[in-house]
This record gives structure tokens, sequence and C-alpha cells, in this order.
């Protein structure tokens, strides 16, 4: 079954449901005298017909908008606007009634809660699930409960909920649906309020049909047609008989299905409801599918597409006549104006001629002032472009002399950490000062290709982490047996604030798996480096297939605490895992960096 044409009438607006009849409106209208009176005369009127006359709105919202016009009042404007938008609305032009409704936001203070200001967000929820934009729809349905619980009105609260379960209904999410269906049930029971119970009643039988839950549709259901009579709405009881008919199909009871199913079909006919006939329709063709009755349900399936094909027709139609109208209007619109034109020109041509002569002797002067004017200005601009030019030139001399001194300076230290390694004894120390050499030329690198490309101010990935990983491998000693490592590097151009701790983390995570992933390293040695854009994050990966991750990590070793540091700097989290065979993965996840 799909979802219930009823269910999309408690979109729009809040709380009271009217059967008036507006053909004595404007005459009613036409009595009072103060303009004022006649906007708020028509605030009752629209709170009274919305639902049940929602044609009529395409005229108050005319009538009111023309009055308002009038008094120049800012909340009559802001009214206007969101009337204009249901009426767009009930035209089926949503993206129009979106225009008139944020119009209307910017009209009021959207600072102090007030009722109009939930009823507006309630209304462009309504419109953007017509566009099937889910987040906006939920994000203004939200905002409007905000409102109506900041200023107590309940039951705009509960009509929200009752709004937000179409929503969720609409996308699956029928746990969701349940609950705001639940929170309105309780407000509407509380408070006497039959009628918006049967509906919620309804809505939860739908919800629970799509969620397969039908013994729960069959209580909602009936629930549903005890507080709301066939009288009040004959269509909530055409939508709730044909959600019962499909429950007890679902459960194999056909017995008591096929009379149900039938009601509905009786009571949409009767209605002349198209729309629901036609879901009525599918779900007794689904039935007699069920009960292997072929022949009848192929008999209802060409009724239903009868239906369709004659909704279809009506609109071609409708869209034709309405294509036709207003080809006829343009073209009298056009007519007139020919001959309004022919009328202008007889009148003109005499000041024309002398006009001509007039303007041609001024265009030749300011052509000639123009002229003169813009080969003046070309010069200046041709000198300020070659200063700039020479002011970009020595700047980017100047930064590439720097990022030279910087790389010189980086070296010098490097070569000191050397010679000090040199005349240390002790392992542990002397392995200390090449990781801290290592660190540095990691930073070395970086100005190196600053200073030798024409981009100075950016690192290309791919082109560090190669020549990075290269200098790490060639700076350990592996006996017998050459390390095998690949790259998988995404070729991003990161700027210098990003790739220098990136190129640090990378160093001490390489460093760590040849330190403690091999014992020791052998032919079947491997690692793979990866570094990929996901989404807004930049991800990288560092795997090994060595002994496994440790059962405790030593949070406490310089290069883990250096580690989490940069990672600071980058928004970044470190994590480990067991590779698919064997071995680690490190995984470092940035959500602060800058590609250029």
């Amino acid at each position: 079954m799909a979802k219930p044409i009823f269910s999309c009438l408690c979109l729009i607006l809040a709380s009271f449901i009217s059967l008036s009849q507006t053909n004595d409106v404007m005459v009613r209208l036409d009595k009072i005298s103060s303009d004022i009176e006649k906007l708020n005369f028509l605030d009752e009127i629209v709170d009274l017909e919305w639902r049940s006359s929602p044609q009529n709105l395409i005229e108050y919202a005319r009538v009111y908008d023309s009055i308002s016009k009038l008094i120049d009042v800012q909340e009559y404007y802001a009214k206007s606007l969101n009337l204009k938008g249901m009426a767009s609305y009930v035209t089926e032009d949503y993206n129009e009634a979106i225009s008139y409704y944020l119009e209307s936001l910017r009209t009021l203070d959207a600072s102090i809660p007030s009722s109009e200001l939930a009823q507006l967000y309630n209304n462009l929820a309504s419109c953007f699930i017509k566009t099937d934009d889910f987040k906006n729809a939920e994000k203004y349905y939200l905002l409007s409960r905000d409102i109506a619980s900041s200023i107590e009105d309940e039951r705009w609260v509960a009509n929200v909920n009752n709004n937000l379960s179409i929503l969720y209904m609409n996308h699956s999410m029928y746990l969701e649906a349940d609950e705001m269906l639940e929170k309105a049930i309780s407000f509407y029971l509380k408070n006497g309020d039959s009628l918006n119970a049967g509906i919620s009643y309804m809505n939860q039988g739908n919800s629970k049909i799509f969620n397969k839950d039908f013994s729960g549709a069959l209580s909602s259901y009936s629930r549903s047609k005890l507080y709301v009579s066939e009288n009040q709405i004959p269509l909530l009881h055409a939508v709730s008989y044909t959600g019962m008919g499909i429950a007890y199909t679902n459960q194999n009871q056909f017995s008591q299905a096929l009379p149900l199913l039938k009601r509905g079909v009786a009571i949409a006919k009767r209605i002349n409801h198209v729309e629901q006939l036609i879901e009525s329709y599918n779900a007794l063709a689904v039935y007699y599918s069920e009960k292997k009755e072929y022949k009848d349900a192929y008999e209802i399936v060409m009724e239903s597409q009868k239906l369709k094909d004659s909704v279809l027709a009506a609109t071609q139609d409708h869209n034709m006549a309405e294509a036709l109208t207003k080809y006829e209007t343009e073209k009298k619109d056009a007519q007139l104006r020919v001959l309004s034109l022919e009328t202008e020109k007889a009148a003109h041509e005499k000041k024309l001629y002398l006009l001509l002569a007039l303007a041609g002797l001024l265009v030749a002067a300011l052509v000639g002032f123009f002229l003169f004017k813009n080969q003046k200005k070309n010069k200046q601009l041709a000198k300020q472009k070659k200063l700039l030019e020479a002011t970009v030139d020595e700047k980017n001399v100047l930064l590439r002399e720097t990022h030279h001194r910087v790389k010189n300076s980086f070296q010098i230290v490097s070569s000191l950490l050397y010679l000090q390694s040199e005349n240390i004894e002790d392992n542990k120390a002397k392995l200390a000062m090449k990781e801290a050499q290592n660190r540095v030329r990691s930073m070395v690198l970086i100005h190196q290709k600053l200073y030798s490309k024409d981009q100075l101010v950016g690192i290309n990935t791919k082109e560090y982490f190669t020549d990075l990983t290269n200098d790490i491998f060639e700076s350990h000693q592996f006996e017998g047996n050459a390390f095998i490592y690949n790259l998988d590097v995404e070729p991003l151009v990161l700027d210098v604030e990003t790739i220098t701790p990136l190129g640090l983390i990378l160093n001490e995570l390489i460093t760590n798996v040849l330190k403690h992933a091999f014992k020791p390293v052998n032919e079947e040695s491997r690692m793979l480096i990866r570094l990929k854009r996901i989404g807004e994050t930049l991800q990288l990966q560092v795997e090994d297939n060595g002994v496994g991750i440790p059962t405790e990590i030593k949070e406490s070793s310089f290069g883990i605490q250096l580690i989490k540091s940069l990672a600071k700097k980058l928004k970044a989290t470190l994590s480990y895992q067991s590779a698919p065979s064997t071995g680690t993965i490190a995984i470092l996840d940035m959500r602060r960096f800058n590609e250029l």
C-alpha cells in the first residue's frame, strides 16, 4: 500500500477543522468598514476553511494582499506573504511557496517567539516535504515545535509531532514516526480532541502497515474509526478500512480482509476521491492475487489503470487549457502593444530626425573624449601592471630565498645530529639521535621542495611522501633483505601548516613499524602507505604485515606523545586496528587541513 493520501492533510497548518462554506465571505467583507478589521476577519475565515476548502485560499490571498497594501503595516504584510505561500502550496507551486514563506520570515522578527513564526516554520517544512528535501523539512518542523514549546502552545506541539511522524514515515523511519504519534495522541486524548486523535491513530496505522506490524495496524485503524465518524471524515474511513484489509491479507485471514477492502473501495467511490480509490483498488488486487483469483485481480488492476489514465488525461487537458489561455492572453497583449507602438512611432518620427542630428554631434564629441581618457588610463594601467609584476617577482625571490635558508638551517641541524650520533656508543641514545635526524629531514624536504617549485606555499603530497619514505628507508639498515613498501597516495597540494605535522607523523608511524613490527625484517616483510580524501576528512593509513597490535601501547613514549601533539594541530584522531591477515593498520583521520 502506498502512503495514503489523507496523511498529507496534516502538513500545512495547525489545529482547527470546519465545514464552513465561503459563498457569502466577500459580501460580509464589503460590510466591514475598517481595513484592519477586514484583515482580521479574513484571518478567522482562513483558520476555519483552509482544510475543508483549500482552493478558496487562492482568492483569500489575493484579497488579503490588496487590503494589506493599503495600510502598510509590517505585521499584516508578513501575514499576506504567508497566505500567498499557502495559496501557492494549494496550486502545487512549491518553490514559489517557499519564496513567499522565506520573505515572510525576513519580515517577522525571528528572535521573538510567536504563533505566526511557528506557523511559518511549519508551512516551510510542508513545502520541503513536497520537494523531497528531508533535511530542511525536519529542521523547520523542529524549529516550529521549539517555538510552540517556548510559548506553551501544547496543541501546536502535538500537531507538529503528528506532521513529523508523516515525514519520518515517508522516509521509512518507523520507530521515530511511532514516537511522534504517541506524543500527539497522548495530548489529543488528554484534551478530548477526538478528531485529531482519530487522524493520528490513522497515521499510526499507516506507519505500522509499512513496518509490517499488522496486528498493531489493526488496533490503530480500529481506534481511528472509533474516534472519528464516517460522516465527519469519510476519507479517514476509506483509508482505515483499506489498511485493515491489507493487514488481514498479509496475515492470510482472507475472509476478514475482503469485506473491509470492498468497504474502503465503496467509500472512496462515494466521495469521488480518485487517488484513494486507486490505492484501495491496488490493495484489493493484491488480495485477489494472494488468493490466486487472477481473473478478478486483473479486472481490478484494469479499473485502477483506467482511473490513473483519466487523472493523467484530466491533468493534460488542464495544462493544455492553461497553455491556450496563456497564449491567447499573450497574443492579445502583443497586438495591443503593437498598436500602441505604431501610434507612438508616428508621434516621435518628427522629433527623431532632429534628435539624430544633435545626437551625432554629441556622440562624436563623447567618442573623442572617451578615446582620449581611455588611452591615458591604459598607459597608467600598463605602468601599474609592470610595477606589480616586478613587486610579485621580488617577493617570490625573497620567499624562495627564505625557504632555501630555512632548508639550509635544518640541514645543518641534521648534520650536527649525525656527527653527534657518530660519537655515541649507547645504542638507545644512538637510535634516538637517528630518529631526531629523520624528523629534521622531513622538514628539510618540505622547504627544499618549496624553493625548487614555482608554487612557493604548497607541497604535492605524492611527490613529498615518495621522497620522504625513500629517505627514511635509506637511513635504516636491513640485514640481508631489502624492505618492500608501496605507496597509494592521492596527489593533493597542501599548505606548509598541514604538510609539516603530517610529514612528522608519517615519519613516526614508519619508524614505529620498522622498530616494532618485524623481528627481524625478512623477504615477506611488507608495508603499505595510503593517503586519500574521504568527504571532508583526509585519511592517512600505514599498514604492515608484522607481528600485530601489542597488548599495550606505551603512551608515554616520545614518538606517541609527538604524534598526539601534532594530531591536535590537524584536529586528527589516531587509531589502530588489525590488518586483514596479520599485522597492524595505523589510521589517522584529519579534519583540519588546507588544500590549495
